[in-house]
């Protein structure tokens, strides 16, 4: 893996009441990297990608972002360095599309009562035209769907203007159709990514490098290429699965 280092996690522990979730993890993305962290439920990748944005602290190993410790960044700082998309979203007060999507914005701000011009208000508006969320602007954010949310929600990631994002399963209650759209948009942004994704089949069409991990620890890395195939899937899942060759993209494809 060549390139400049954007995150680096070094041998990470993390336990939760004495229960060791993951262990000894180690994992490079790249700048301008797409990689995947995949596995099975309860193998920790959501709580891997939780140690990386700070939501939980580490008990033991070093995380750094472009080679700065992780926790020597302001929140303000770290805000404008990573975008995070968190699997789930507690909303205890109702906004408006609009001011959800300017929420991304807030490192920007002197307060979070000034009053946006300009070039924040561009970032918002082209967030979500990229999403497809425009025309819904002014709707409030709690009549949406689960998939008209998820694609808010992302709208915010992609207006915070960040060099990296974190995605936790950006595709959750997306149909096929945004699905779609959703990862060919976040991986023409050119930015470094580092997304769960539990549709192996994603993750084989859109990442660069990929992590599985299996009890906690990391039990195989390498390229889509590498990484599914059938012995592979089979020890990481327990399922049995067939692996052909995408017609298109020429990835490998996993029938089950």
């Amino acid at each position: 893996m060549e390139g400049s280092k954007m995150i680096e996690v070094k041998n990470l522990s993390f336990s939760i009441e004495n229960r060791k979730i993951i262990q000894d993890i180690s994992i490079v993305v790249n700048k301008s990297q797409f990689v995947g962290i995949i596995g099975a439920n309860g193998s920790g990748k959501s709580t891997l990608l939780k140690n990386v944005y700070r939501f939980f602290k580490y008990d033991s190993g070093d995380i750094k972002l472009k080679n700065i410790g992780l926790y020597d960044y302001s929140s303000k700082d770290l805000a404008k360095e990573m975008a995070v998309l968190a699997q789930k979203q507690n909303m205890n007060f109702d906004f408006s599309v609009e001011e959800i999507v300017e929420m991304g914005r807030y490192a920007y701000k002197n307060s979070i009562f000034e009053v946006e011009k300009n070039k924040n208000s561009e970032f918002v508006g082209n967030a979500l035209n990229a999403v497809g969320m425009y025309n819904m602007k002014d709707r409030s954010f709690l009549s949406l769907s689960g998939g008209e949310m998820q694609r808010v929600l992302i709208a915010r990631a992609l207006a915070q203007n960040t060099e990296i994002l974190i995605l936790d399963e950006p595709t959750n209650h997306l149909d096929i159709k945004y699905q779609i759209q959703i990862m060919k948009l976040v991986k023409e942004t050119k930015k470094t990514i580092l997304a769960v994704i539990h549709d192996m089949n994603i993750a084989s069409s859109y990442c660069n490098y990929i992590y599985a991990l299996k009890d906690g620890k990391v039990y195989y890395q390498g390229p889509p290429e590498e990484i599914f195939t059938k012995e592979k899937i089979k020890n990481i899942f327990d399922v049995e699965a067939d692996v052909l060759i995408h017609p298109k993209n020429k990835k490998p494809l996993i029938v089950f």
